[in-house]
């Protein structure tokens, strides 16, 4: 058994709570998770909808970042700034 780590904890204790309410009996999170994957293959164009929306940071784009970064290292950082750059945007959103 592997261990997966998962950024919104708090949304599938959410779900177990309604669950828990909507059955009478509290599934494991392990027993949710199990069934997410069997809805998200029955719904896999959905799936891929929401998925498309993520943004995919490439070792190429990573490589052009990196690049960009290195030719402004003698800059001093400026705590009020406002970033309007796509990379910028993938980096820093959710």
């Amino acid at each position: 058994m592997s261990v997966v780590k998962i950024q919104n904890k708090k949304a599938l204790e959410q779900l177990q709570a309604k669950l828990t309410l909507r059955l009478g009996r509290k599934p494991t999170q392990i027993e949710i998770l199990d069934y997410c994957l069997i809805l998200a293959n029955d719904n896999f164009e959905k799936l891929v909808e929401l998925v498309s929306n993520m943004p995919v940071l490439s070792l190429e784009k990573s490589g052009q970042i990196i690049e960009a970064r290195n030719k402004l290292k003698n800059v001093i950082y400026d705590e009020e700034a406002t970033f309007t750059c796509r990379d910028d945007k993938d980096i820093y959103t959710k």
